[in-house]
């Protein structure tokens, strides 16, 4: 029977190289997503916190998305060393069973697989609500810092504003371009511009003093305002924030549990809401084929190469039954659960060998 010093001996191992293997994984993801979407919403006029929002809070669904392949890795590496320097041939010659050495390493799994579910079931929704509800405010953040004196610079999807110059937190002399359907162009020039808040935790564009001038098919029209507020869409800049995390997914933690929530949400919705266990369940299976690869005598190569092969074969099924639960042709649950089979299969003929292994 292994010692308690022992099992701490081979956590730690495991451990380590589980959050390394994280780290470095998590770093690559989040890194590629803060240069892709931060520039684009991030400017010199953007409040410190909300920068750190938009730089910060991708990382909780990065976690919960690596953390499995992170900790079967890391397993199998602890595994090959521990081979590599003989301690796992010494343990066998003296008399322990593989399945008593597994034990550190399932423990590993229990504990990836608990921190992989609150992130994913709690940290990643709240990181969501939390972008999607700092967006009027970061819309404005972007929009003051992109309406340069001089210049143009978007206003939403199809709108231009120009600006002659700028005095606290109006803009004077400025002109707004909105273009619609081809062919339809609406233009306003106002002597003053600011922003406003509008009802709902929206935006809106006051203009005051100015003229507007709406090309059509059927002609011109123009006319003159005193006072003119539109709404400042911020839909394109929200729908940027939720390409850094997984879209649909902004419903509260409390959603997963919450059989009402389930059976009054659309197809779509109510999937994203269950693959929330997507990566504790990863996590417990990913984990388990690790342990008996890395206690087996297999070539690390081949070991790699089976991991790889049914973490590529989850996620693509995922990706292929994820139109059909959200067209609700197939029920969201088989939509989460069918892709996991295969490692389901892997994970209990690895374990299986493995408590049936005796001691050399």
């Amino acid at each position: 029977m292994t010692s308690p010093l022992l099992s701490a001996l081979l956590f730690r191992r495991a451990a380590a190289a589980t959050l390394a293997t994280a780290a470095a994984l998590a770093l690559v993801a989040w890194a590629l997503q803060v240069v892709r979407v931060a520039p684009e919403v991030l400017t010199s006029t953007t409040p410190g916190a909300l920068a750190a929002q938009v730089v910060l809070l991708p990382l909780v669904p990065i976690v919960s998305f690596v953390l499995p392949v992170a900790l079967a890795a890391g397993i199998l590496v602890a595994g090959r060393r521990l081979r590599a320097e003989g301690t796992l041939d010494a343990l066998a010659a003296a008399g322990i069973a593989p399945r008593r050495i597994c034990r550190p390493f399932l423990a590993l799994v229990l504990f990836a697989a608990a921190a992989g579910g609150a992130a994913a079931l709690v940290g990643e929704p709240l990181a969501l609500g939390a972008l999607r509800d700092a967006a009027p405010a970061l819309a404005a953040a972007t929009f003051a810092g992109r309406a340069v004196p001089g210049s143009f610079a978007p206003a939403g999807p199809g709108a231009d504003v120009y600006v002659e110059g700028r005095a606290r937190d109006a803009w004077r002399n400025a002109l707004l371009v909105r273009r619609g359907a081809p062919g339809e162009v609406t233009e306003l020039a106002a002597r003053d511009l600011r922003l406003a808040d509008a009802p709902g935790g929206g935006m809106a564009l006051e203009l005051r003093d100015g003229t507007m001038r709406a090309a059509t098919r059927d002609g011109v029209v123009t006319a003159s305002f005193a006072h003119l507020r539109l709404p400042f869409d911020v839909a394109a800049l929200r729908a940027r924030i939720e390409s850094m995390l997984p879209a649909g997914l902004a419903a509260p933690p409390s959603a997963v549990f919450d059989a009402e929530t389930l059976a009054t949400a659309s197809p779509r919705d109510r999937y994203l809401v269950l693959r929330r266990w997507a990566s504790p369940l990863q996590a417990l299976l990913f984990g388990l084929l690790a342990a008996g690869l890395a206690l087996r005598p297999v070539g690390p190569v081949r070991g790699a190469l089976v991991l790889i092969a049914v973490a590529v074969v989850t996620h693509a099924l995922l990706r292929l039954l994820e139109p059909a639960a959200g067209g609700g042709q197939a029920p969201s649950w088989a939509a989460v659960l069918a892709p996991h089979a295969p490692a389901a299969l892997a994970a209990a003929l690895a374990t299986t060998r493995l408590y049936l292994a005796k001691p050399v």
